[in-house]
């Protein structure tokens, strides 16, 4: 049951008044008297012991939330559970702030995909304090963030627990000695940075002429356009490692990089080494001819691209199956205008080179 302010207030002023209502409202009354003179908190204080008008404890009832309004409410009774939503426009980092108030609760995270119908729990690490509140953030949307409430193992009862979820448009400043303004790949990297999509080393470069294993670029091209990525996304490929507490492979990214391929093997992004084989290859170099292929084959997901004209000439020639037929959808749809080159298609892809097509991708993205 989640109370909101005002709540009370209203629901009480639509209802005729009459001998019942007047009993109840003094025996609330001297319930909140006597509360207060307890030293239970004003909040605390204003939780009834049922509210029949918003029973919340589904998805589909789920009470919305407004982005950082701190919202309290109370399990009162055995087996109640609280369910709020959080529509996130855009793809954002987002902080969840959950206060027990010292009486044990516990809330889960949730997310569903804009466009989507499948609700998967957020793997997010949650910072808890001593009585079980917890702060705990990510990068997400666009979509619909849930959180649900249950007394967990505490009992249940009038005390409050209180909520807050935050979020803001991805992006920050960036900047890269290696990068300079006026270089080849200058905006795709800064934009790819300040989206968070791409970071530079402990050292402040970039990198831009480093080359880029698989399993990079899948988480790359993975979180460019926000798919949701869980710890329960199985990776199908066998020589991908698994990443799983104790075993990070990524000690700050404990998805990476299975559950990031298993994203992109499940949107068809990626089909392996090939397609009868169960191996992924993620420690080689990715080549440009299958980075164009991943980020074309993501616009098709996206339902942004699709076959051009057959009498449509790209500005590069024919260089055979699989990878051509993509490499020609994309230059129809502008891939490689204001591409600088170089163009050896079965040669180790640059970061520089990634961050180009990958940020073409996301224009194209953002505009539809």
């Amino acid at each position: 049951m989640n109370i909101r302010s005002g709540m009370s207030i209203r629901s009480v002023a639509a209802r005729r008044v009459g001998p019942v209502t007047v009993v109840v409202g003094i025996v609330m009354a001297l319930i909140v008297c006597a509360m207060m003179l307890l030293g239970v908190s004003s909040a605390q204080a204003l939780v009834p012991l049922l509210n029949p008008d918003e029973p919340n404890d589904s998805f589909p009832a789920a009470t919305q939330l407004q982005n950082g309004l701190e919202i309290w409410g109370a399990i009162p009774e055995a087996g109640d559970e609280d369910f709020f939503y959080l529509d996130i426009p855009s793809r954002s980092r987002v902080t969840v702030e959950f206060n027990t108030q010292g009486v044990p609760r516990e809330c889960g995270l949730a997310f569903m995909a804009k466009g989507g119908d499948v609700i998967a729990d957020l793997a997010w690490e949650k910072r808890y304090d001593d009585d079980g509140s917890f702060l705990a953030d990510g990068i997400v949307g666009p979509g619909r963030l849930f959180a649900m409430v249950s007394a967990g193992s505490g009992q249940a009862g009038v005390e409050v627990y209180t909520i807050e979820v935050t979020y803001e448009a991805a992006g920050t400043t960036a900047s890269f000695p290696d990068v300079p303004v006026g270089s080849p790949y200058y905006e795709a990297v800064i934009g790819l940075a300040g989206e968070e999509v791409v970071s530079g080393y402990k050292d402040g470069r970039f990198g831009p002429s480093d080359f880029v294993t698989r399993q990079q670029f899948a988480k790359m091209i993975v979180r460019a356009v926000g798919y949701p990525v869980f710890t329960s996304d199985v990776c199908p490929f066998t020589d991908v490692s698994k990443s799983y507490p104790g075993h990070y492979v990524d000690p700050n990214d404990p998805l990476y990089p299975d559950h990031y391929i298993a994203v992109a093997a499940e949107h068809h992004i990626t089909v392996g080494l090939d397609p009868t084989t169960t191996t992924f290859g993620p420690y080689r170099n990715i080549t440009m001819a299958q980075v164009v292929t991943m980020v074309v084959r993501t616009g098709i997901d996206l339902g942004l691209w699709d076959s051009p004209p057959h009498a449509f000439e790209p500005p590069f020639e024919d260089f055979g199956e699989p990878h051509y037929p993509y490499a020609r959808m994309g230059a129809a749809h502008g891939l490689f205008n204001g591409y600088p080159g170089p163009w050896g298609w079965f040669a180790p892809a640059t970061r520089g080179q990634c961050a180009f097509f990958i940020w073409k991708l996301m224009g194209a993205y953002n505009v539809d």
